[in-house]
């Protein structure tokens, strides 16, 4: 009597791959996988639940016009793989891409993960991090013992971070399917890169923001207009952002060109835009291992830093410190020298700023009436930023400059209201 299903007998195995490797009446060749001689594949089975493919499913491997074949060979034949080989992979791709529970999307790329043991709880473990949960106190604290080599326990399994684990990437191509991104690592080694990425974007958070630390959804959107009718990211920006975080290599440029195109469109610097910069710029130094004189390491901090020497986040701290000065002066004003004007002082300071200092003496005469206390406050800070700058102002500033700007108006609006929001809490 079998104890169990019959397809995990030994011998019952034993016989079927017998008969299913037997010669028949088909082609025979050396697979390209196994490197074994035998009966090859013309059609390999289809693959399913790939979005945005066929519902019926499609191809990995597929030759159907005369222009893909060569030397008279038809079908799959000009990529020989042996019937057990063709068999084993759709099979277990189908099956990985029929737990849904394991799949992920990033941009229009579905997303598998496995560990070479198939435990499941790696995967469990892994998707955690591309989920909006991943602040979980539990977790940071397994997934910083497993990125420091120590193997941890997680639903009764065992999680070994040497244990070699694999990452792939699909994406529709008419017909066919295109392999976006196919990566091995061991499951620490992934943890690690993603872990690294997480602390590049740590900056200081809007009081509002529940976000503790920013899903890959949410920072590519920060390179899409909310306000249109698709607001999917660039399917090849997806991929890219991805396959940068588990490599831990460079952001792709086409992402920083994004987030800049939406705060020069928006005139909004968000915490992940900001986030987004300050993390470009930190790689990109890391990798070149030279500090860019324009956006240095003492603008790339989680909060404000009020020590800064770098001309264009001390123009950024000012902005913010005009624009808090005008708001005060009128309250509920509907046009702000943010929106006149932001663009122009990131890009032309000596143009705009002369004419914005102007304009804010005007706000503190009429706000000397009824506040002079705050008065005081706004003068002395207009004097400390000043005296930072010197005597004239940048005539141009170039993106990485910019981006300090950015940086400086962002950290300095949020220690703005986080003052605030304490002095409510008093």
């Amino acid at each position: 009597t079998l104890d169990g299903y019959v397809h995990r007998d030994p011998s019952v195995r034993r016989a079927w791959d017998a008969f299913y490797q037997a010669e028949g009446d088909g082609p025979q060749g050396i697979c390209l996988v196994t490197g074994q001689p035998g009966p090859v594949e013309s059609v390999h089975p289809a693959i399913k639940n790939v979005a945005g493919a066929q519902s019926s499913g499609a191809a990995l491997v597929s030759f159907n016009a005369p222009a893909f074949c060569s030397y008279g060979k038809e079908q799959n034949l000009n990529a020989p793989t042996g019937k057990y080989a063709a068999f084993a992979y759709t099979s277990a791709l189908n099956a990985l891409l029929a737990d849904r529970e394991h799949v992920f999307r990033v941009g229009d790329a579905t997303v598998v993960c496995w560990a070479r043991s198939g435990e499941r709880g790696y995967q469990d473990v892994f998707q955690m991090f591309f989920s909006d949960f991943y602040d979980e106190t539990d977790l940071k604290g397994l997934v910083g013992a497993l990125c420091q080599g120590n193997p941890v326990v997680y639903d009764e399994t065992k999680l070994d971070p040497s244990m070699d684990f694999y990452i792939l990437g699909l994406s529709p191509n008419s017909a066919r399917l295109s392999v976006r991104f196919f990566l091995h690592n061991t499951f620490g080694g992934f943890l690690r890169n993603v872990q690294a990425h997480y602390d590049r974007l740590e900056i200081v958070r809007p009081a509002y923001d529940k976000f503790e630390t920013l899903p890959l959804w949410k920072l590519l959107s920060e390179t899409v207009n909310q306000n249109a009718r698709d607001k999917s990211p660039a399917p090849d920006l997806a991929g890219e952002v991805l396959r940068a975080v588990l490599t831990n290599t460079r952001y792709p440029a086409t992402l920083l060109n994004g987030v800049a195109l939406r705060i020069r469109a928006e005139r909004e610097v968000t915490r992940g835009r900001a986030a987004i910069v300050k993390a470009y710029y930190q790689k990109l130094a890391e990798t070149t291992k030279h500090e860019n004189p324009d956006i240095p390491e003492e603008v790339l901090q989680v909060s404000l830093n009020p020590d800064a020497s770098n001309v264009p986040y001390t123009l950024g701290r000012l902005f913010s410190v005009l624009e808090a000065i005008q708001a005060s002066a009128n309250p509920g004003i509907n046009a702000t020298i943010k929106d006149k004007y932001f663009n122009s002082a990131a890009a032309t300071p000596a143009v705009i700023f002369p004419i914005l200092l102007n304009l804010a003496q005007k706000h503190l005469k009429k706000l000397r009436s009824s506040n002079a206390g705050l008065v005081v406050f706004y003068e002395k800070q207009l004097t400390e930023l000043c005296s930072r700058i010197g005597e004239q102002y940048p005539a141009h500033m170039n993106l990485p400059q910019q981006g300090s700007f950015q940086l400086g108006y962002y950290c300095q609006t949020q220690a703005r209201y986080q003052k605030k929001e304490e002095a409510k809490d008093v």
